[in-house]
């Protein structure tokens, strides 16, 4: 029925020309979106909130800077600090690969937000799940940020990591960008 209808409006070749720019333009589409997913990249070293890694094994140039996206866990001085660095350190070795899913750049400093992946594990979801973390209140709004809370929710009910200490302060408030 396509086809009938595009004969009748143009020549027999302008709808061959028709159909394969649609055919192109489709699968451009879907190799832009498909690239827009996961990536699997090596770990050079964590500083912080920041993983530096590489496209390359074995090698030491920084390819991109990351965070984790739609989570805040505490820094090194912070309670719980040393445990969530020690956490992460078991997955993100140097030389790990890993797969990232980047979500946005920050333009000033040009460090990118990320989902981050080990073995088809979130490390997003596990920091949270094991009270290591607290999902980020003004970032997190993709439709599997409503999971990590329901998660979130879960480790304070069972006061996991930060949730089992009695603090004043959330920890949402303690530092951050």
């Amino acid at each position: 029925m396509l086809k009938t209808f595009f004969q009748a409006r143009f020549p027999e070749n302008a709808f061959f020309h028709f159909f394969l720019s649609v055919c192109v333009l489709v699968l451009t589409g879907v190799l832009c979106v498909s690239d827009a997913f996961a990536k699997s990249v090596f770990v050079l070293r964590m500083e912080d909130d920041i993983l530096s890694v590489s496209d390359w094994p074995n090698s030491n140039k920084v390819d991109e800077r990351i965070r984790f996206y739609g989570v805040r866990f505490p820094s090194a001085n912070e309670p719980m600090g040393k445990e969530a660095k020690e956490f992460l350190l078991r997955f993100l070795r140097k030389g790990a690969k890993i797969d990232i899913q980047v979500v946005s750049v920050n333009t000033e400093d040009g460090v990118g937000e990320a989902l981050i992946q080990v073995d088809g594990h979130s490390i997003n979801y596990a920091l949270v799940d094991q009270g290591l973390a607290w999902v980020d209140r003004h970032e997190c709004n993709a439709p599997y940020c409503r999971r990590w809370h329901l998660v979130e929710h879960k480790a304070v009910q069972d006061r996991k990591g930060i949730w089992g200490l009695d603090l004043e302060t959330p920890p949402w408030q303690w530092h951050y960008k």
